[in-house]
């Protein structure tokens, strides 16, 4: 696409104030607001704030306009979708990524830093490396390294903070006057790059909607894209500009709300799982605000459940696996029918799916480990299983396996856990009938525990200790005693456990979870370790009406589990 610009300025958006580029590209000098590229004469051909643009080297092609056809003939509209997945990093947040870190060399900066755990990260870290510019990306502590791993691929240098992603945002900037560094994010240049969505849109046919749907975080890419349609119009290519609809997670809209009341809301906390768009403090609202004034457009939000089914849908139904973010346009479009039947809409998919692949694992039934015996698999297919799997998606995982047939190896297994559980004089309920049935299904009945845990005792010491008596039978058949203590009864046992173990079958317990199944003093308990070996990942369950027992169970069976996976 060509470009070039008729010169331009920096205006705050607020107080309209010029400002020097080499001075700030975030907030205005003089009201801190923010600030917007006002070029000197409209033109056919995009422009850029850049004194020489060269073509995007790692974006070769315009991403996917596709029709929705079953979407459009189940729900009576035409229904189109630009699929900005397609994008060198699976993100619209390339077109932003590429003029600033174009920018960043124009003024001659020695380093790009950004605070960002996500999307941005790997977009900027991305082109700063082809460029040859380092990249420095502040994140939170507790950030997990599969969220970082683009970034790292990209040589970007990761620092993590102690404190929240606020503490990393303000740090990153006080980083960024340190030294001659450009801070990136969602900020004025970005916002020039992200409009070239407007511009391939038009390039692609006619832009005839009636409306367009964009997810929304900070606002910056809702802004965009109309900036973009802005300049279109001005420059005589089209009539008139579809009209806005700004969408978001219920659990994170204070754009939405903010829309309603004509007035930035911050908000305190967000949580939702479509983690793209879980923005507090909304940079662009006021942006935002006016693309929906201008062009009557509209606002709604989702619920964690309906992003849920439309993300299931979108994915059955056209084969577009997106992130969480994308489902929320499908979700206002279905819950306002009566508005959308009948037009032409289009649903800005922002991110890919396999970003979101956690998402994925939390709400589905995942497939059992089967022997691997020709009748198990067709008593496995025959069991109910798969099709409750296909139709599980976002519900219950404990309550949906209480009618699956089981196998003969299973069935054993189920009658040994409640004649276990009768000999304590606990009768199962039926949502814990269910849960064990749960449970079981997904165990392996062909596990050789490599030690048995014969009896315990624990005495309560000074200081919060706990010591531990365990009675273990090591697998030549010895029975020993091993004593140890710990901070509380399941670390004392584990650890007295360890102590013997380790010398065979090392492990380290990474985490564990317990889950009591209801209010009663009897209730069932499900007990859930995460154990390490070498450098691989074990995960294994117990059920008890006795925690320690559920704890014990789980070890025992994560130590089989270990064994069995890492066995030469």
């Amino acid at each position: 696409m060509r470009s070039t610009n008729s010169g331009y300025t920096l205006r705050c958006i607020s107080c309209n104030t010029i400002n020097d580029e080499r001075e700030t590209s975030t907030y205005c000098t003089k009201c801190g607001n923010v600030l917007t590229v006002d070029y000197k004469e409209p033109r056919q051909e995009i422009q850029y704030p850049l004194k020489d643009i060269q073509p995007d080297p790692l974006k070769t092609s315009y991403t996917a306009l596709r029709k929705l056809t079953r979407i459009s003939e189940n729900y009576g509209a035409e229904v189109y979708a630009k699929l900005e997945y397609e994008n060198p990093t699976g993100c619209f947040k390339d077109r932003g990524s590429y003029i600033e870190v174009l920018k960043a060399l124009e003024l001659g900066a020695d380093a790009i830093c950004l605070a960002s755990t996500g999307n941005m990260a790997a977009s900027v870290a991305a082109y700063a490396c082809y460029f040859k510019i380092p990249c420095f990306v502040f994140v939170p502590e507790k950030t997990p390294e599969v969220k970082l791993a683009q970034s790292t691929i990209y040589d970007a240098t990761i620092i993590k903070i102690k404190g929240d992603f606020k503490t990393c945002e303000l740090l990153c900037r006080e980083f960024a006057k340190s030294g001659n560094y450009y801070l990136a994010g969602d900020y004025v240049f970005r916002q020039e790059g992200q409009k070239s969505f407007s511009y391939e849109l038009y390039e692609q046919g006619p832009v005839d909607y009636d409306y367009i749907f964009v997810p929304v975080g900070a606002g910056t890419n809702f802004a965009a894209i109309f900036k973009g349609f802005k300049e279109l119009k001005a420059a005589g290519l089209i009539d008139k500009i579809p009209a806005f609809v700004a969408v978001q997670p219920e659990q994170s809209s204070p754009v939405v709300e903010g829309i309603f009341k004509k007035e930035k809301i911050i908000a305190d906390h967000v949580n939702t799982m479509a983690d793209a768009v879980a923005v507090g403090d909304p940079f662009d609202f006021y942006k935002v605000l006016e693309g929906i004034q201008e062009t009557e457009g509209l606002a709604y939000t989702a619920t964690e459940n309906e992003l849920l089914e439309s993300m299931k849908e979108m994915t059955t139904q056209e084969g577009l696996f997106t992130e969480p973010a994308c489902a929320i346009p499908l979700v206002a479009f279905k819950n306002n029918l009566d508005q959308f039947k009948g037009k032409k809409c289009l649903f800005v998919l922002t991110g890919t799916g396999l970003k979101s692949s956690h998402i994925v694992a939390k709400y589905s039934l995942s497939s059992p480990v089967l022997s691997p015996k020709l009748e198990r698999i067709q008593q496995y297919i025959e069991s109910g299983f798969p099709d409750i799997q296909r139709m599980s998606w976002g519900q219950s995982r404990e309550m949906l396996l209480g009618n699956v047939a089981m196998d003969e190896e299973h069935t054993r297994l189920y009658d040994q856990y409640v004649n276990g559980i009768n000999k304590k004089g606990k009768t199962l309920k039926e949502e814990e009938i269910k849960a064990l049935k749960s449970l079981v299904y997904n165990e392996d009945t062909n596990l050789e525990h490599p030690v048995e845990v014969l009896d315990y005792k624990l005495t309560m010491r000074m200081h919060g200790l706990v010591s531990a008596a365990v009675k273990l039978r090591l697998p030549n058949g010895e029975e020993v005693i091993s004593l140890d203590q710990g901070v509380g009864p399941l670390d004392a046992v584990l650890t007295a456990i360890k102590a013997e173990t380790d010398e065979f079958i090392p492990v380290e317990v990474v985490k564990h979870e317990v889950e009591i199944l209801s209010p009663d003093t009897e209730s069932l308990v499900i007990a859930t370790l995460t154990l390490e070996k070498e450098e691989h990942i074990f995960t294994s369950k117990g059920a008890s009406p006795d925690t320690i027992e559920a704890i014990i169970q789980a070890f025992v069976k994560g130590l089989a589990i270990a064994n069995k996976a890492l066995a030469v």
